[in-house]
C-alpha cells in the first residue's frame, strides 16, 4: 500500500519484488491540463526518498529540467536550421561545417542532458592537437574557436528553452591564440611591386587594395554602381565569399564594414582606364559577357575566385623578387604606411571598417621603426635646443 505524502509531495510504496517506488508531481501538461508525474526506483526507501526530494527541491526552486532523449546531434541540427533567417549565408554555412565535420561525429550520439564540460574540453584539445582531416597535425586556434562558438551558441539556446539547466561550454578553456607575424610592404617594397606589376591584369585591383585597405571579398564584390567618380568615393555594400556550392554575394563582414572610402586622384584615373578597357571587352564578347556589374572580374564578366586571385597575387610577388606575403597583408601594409604618414588611428579604423578603434589599436598600435626614429629625432632636437640655451 502506498503511503501518501502531504502537500502533494508525492507517494512512496514497496513493490512486490522488494524494491521501492516513489512518485511526485513535477508540473502540468499545458496541452491536457493534467499533472506530470515522475517515478523513482531504488533498492531502499531512503534511496527513492532522496531521489524524489532532490527533484522536488529543483522543481520548487525553478531549477528542474524535464528529462529528454534528445541527442546533441539532433539539437545541433535543429538549432542550426533555426538560425538561418537571422545570420548571413556565409555564417550559416560555416556553422554547418563545424557541426557536420567536427561536432556531430564526436558528440552527436550523446544525449543533450548527459553532455559534460569534460567531453567538450577533450574534443577541443584533440582538434587542436590532431584534428586535421589529412592527418597532418592539429587545427588552428581560430578553427577550434569556431567549433567552440558553434557548440556554445547551440547550448546557450538550449538553456533558454529549458532543455538544459547550465551550459557545459562555460567551463571550457580554449587553446592560446598564436599571433601570426604581420608582414607588410615597406615603401621601397611597394614601389618595386607596383613597378613590376604595372602590366599585370590585376594591377588596378592591387593598387586599389594598397590605397584603401579593402578586404579581398570586398574588393572582388565591388560594383561599378558603388564607385562615384564625380565625388571620388567608393561604397562597400557587399562581398564575395565561397560557400559549399560556389561563390556567393553576401553582406559585408560586420555592420561597420558597410562604409564609404575617399579615393586619391591616382586611384580614380586607374579605375577609369580599367573601366574603359573592360567595356571594350564586354562589347567584343557581346551576349557571351556575363554582366554582374563588377569592377574586378574574369574576362567574361563572371566573379573572380578569391582563392585563385590570391594565388595570382602570390605569383606576382614572387616574380617581383619580394619576400612572400599574403594578399591580406596588403591591408596591413595600407594601415602601417598610413600610420607612418601621420594618419590618425580613428581615420584608419573608419577606412578599414573595424568595429571599434580598440580593435584597430590592438592590431596596428605598434610603433614602426620609422616612427620610433622620428620620435627620437624630435625629442633629440628639443634636448639640443635646451642644452644650447
Amino acid at each position: 500500500m502506498a503511503k501518501k505524502r502531504s502537500n502533494g509531495e508525492g507517494s512512496i510504496c514497496r513493490r512486490s519484488d522488494g524494491t521501492w517506488q516513489a512518485q511526485a508531481t513535477v508540473g502540468f501538461d499545458p496541452a491536457t491540463g493534467k499533472s506530470k508525474r515522475k517515478t523513482f526506483y531504488g533498492k531502499t526507501r531512503k534511496e527513492v526518498v532522496d531521489k524524489m526530494q532532490k527533484v522536488l527541491v529543483e522543481f520548487k526552486t525553478g531549477n528542474y529540467i524535464e528529462p529528454t532523449a534528445l541527442t546533441i546531434g539532433q539539437w545541433l541540427d535543429d538549432w542550426h536550421q533555426g538560425r538561418k533567417p537571422h545570420i548571413s549565408e556565409n555564417t550559416h554555412e560555416l556553422l554547418g561545417t563545424m557541426i557536420r565535420c567536427h561536432l556531430n561525429p564526436v558528440l552527436g550520439a550523446i544525449r543533450l542532458k548527459d553532455l559534460r564540460t569534460r567531453d567538450i574540453q577533450k574534443l577541443l584539445n584533440e582538434k587542436f592537437s590532431s584534428g586535421r582531416v589529412d592527418g597532418r597535425g592539429g587545427l588552428s586556434p581560430r578553427t577550434v574557436k569556431h567549433i567552440h562558438s558553434a557548440l556554445n551558441g547551440a547550448l546557450r539556446q538550449a538553456v533558454k528553452e529549458r532543455l538544459l539547466l547550465h551550459n557545459p561550454c562555460e567551463g571550457v578553456e580554449l587553446p592560446r591564440k598564436v599571433n601570426r607575424e604581420m608582414r607588410t610592404f615597406s615603401r621601397e617594397d611597394l614601389q618595386l611591386f607596383l613597378a613590376k606589376t604595372k602590366n599585370h591584369p590585376h594591377y588596378p585591383a592591387f593598387l586599389l587594395t594598397i590605397g584603401t585597405g579593402l578586404r579581398r571579398g570586398e574588393l572582388l564584390g565591388l560594383r561599378w554602381s558603388d564607385v562615384d567618380f564625380h565625388k571620388g568615393m567608393l561604397s562597400i555594400k557587399q562581398q564575395i565569399v565561397r560557400g559549399r556550392h560556389g561563390l556567393l554575394f553576401g553582406e559585408p563582414k560586420t555592420p561597420k564594414s558597410k562604409r564609404s572610402i575617399a579615393l586619391h586622384k591616382e586611384l580614380i584615373d586607374v579605375l577609369k582606364a580599367h573601366k574603359k578597357q573592360q567595356n571594350e571587352v564586354r562589347l567584343l564578347l557581346g551576349a557571351a559577357y556575363a554582366d554582374h556589374g563588377l569592377v574586378f572580374c574574369r574576362e567574361d564578366g563572371m566573379p573572380l575566385d578569391p582563392c585563385q586571385f590570391a594565388r595570382q597575387f602570390g605569383a606576382a610577388v614572387k616574380r617581383a623578387g619580394l619576400e612572400k606575403i599574403r594578399f591580406h597583408d596588403l591591408r596591413h601594409s595600407y594601415a602601417t604606411l598610413s600610420l607612418e604618414a601621420g594618419v590618425s588611428l580613428k581615420a584608419i579604423q573608419e577606412v578599414l571598417g573595424h568595429t571599434s578603434i580598440t580593435m584597430t589599436g590592438d592590431i596596428y598600435g605598434h610603433v614602426t621603426e620609422r616612427m620610433r626614429q622620428e620620435a627620437a629625432d624630435k625629442i633629440g632636437a628639443v634636448l639640443v635646443g635646451c642644452l644650447e640655451e
